[in-house]
């Protein structure tokens, strides 16, 4: 059965990550994107997790997670289990799902909650990208295409778009009226912009794709 889509706020949710290696990596460089309260649990860890904890951008608790730490799991939203070692990954998946904690296991075979889908982002149009970790493969080709159709100006575009969904609440046009209007406004926008891609597009900053652990290759939706 494929796995049901949710966008979650993640701002100030306490995340843990057990293990400080790749694949703790492609996961924090995508929640750190998000606003979440991250804490590494890893006695070693990539030198870019290193300077994202001194950086203050994250909290590194310089310890290997043990039986007897399992409690202070208690205090997450979402652990996310990437050690490289199995048993561990499984003790505090078992844990958190007695507790009713979400729990995301990043190496196939491993029970998960929830897992990261591969991510287009621009701006605050967010897109996730799934097979129920089925076909990785798959879901990386997707993104890619959906990466191609999709310029980097919808993050502006939807900004726009919101002021004027603002303006036209304030007007005195019937909501049938409002709906039509900002559909023509959207199509009529776009068209602009698309003429304009290019010098738009080099004009500004590039946002951030995520590749959640169903774009790398390993288990994901």
């Amino acid at each position: 059965m494929a796995d049901f889509p949710l966008f979650i706020k993640m701002d100030g949710r306490k995340v843990m990550v057990i293990g400080g290696g790749s694949v703790a990596l492609r996961k924090i460089r995508i929640l750190t994107d998000y606003g979440a309260d991250i804490r590494i649990i890893s006695r070693e860890v990539r030198d870019e997790l290193k300077m994202l904890a001194e950086a203050g951008r994250l909290e590194w608790q310089k310890e290997n997670l043990t039986k007897k730490h399992l409690s202070e799991l208690d205090e997450a939203f979402l652990v996310i289990c990437a050690s490289n070692d199995e048993t561990v990954n499984a003790m505090a998946a078992d844990y958190c799902q007695k507790r009713h904690i979400l729990v995301d296991c990043a190496k196939p075979g491993e029970n998960s909650d929830c897992v990261f889908p591969s991510v287009v982002r621009r701006g605050n149009v967010v897109i996730g990208i799934s097979t129920s970790g089925g076909v990785p493969a798959l879901t990386r080709h997707l993104r890619e295409k959906i990466e191609a159709v999709m310029p980097e100006w919808y993050g502006d575009f939807e900004r726009a778009l919101r002021d004027k969904r603002r303006q036209l609440k304030q007007s005195d046009l019937s909501q049938a009226e409002r709906r039509q209007s900002l559909r023509q406004w959207i199509a009529e926008e776009e068209k602009i912009r698309e003429k304009g891609r290019e010098p738009y597009e080099n004009r500004n900053k590039k946002e951030p794709s995520g590749y959640g652990t169903d774009g790398d290759g390993s288990k994901g939706h």
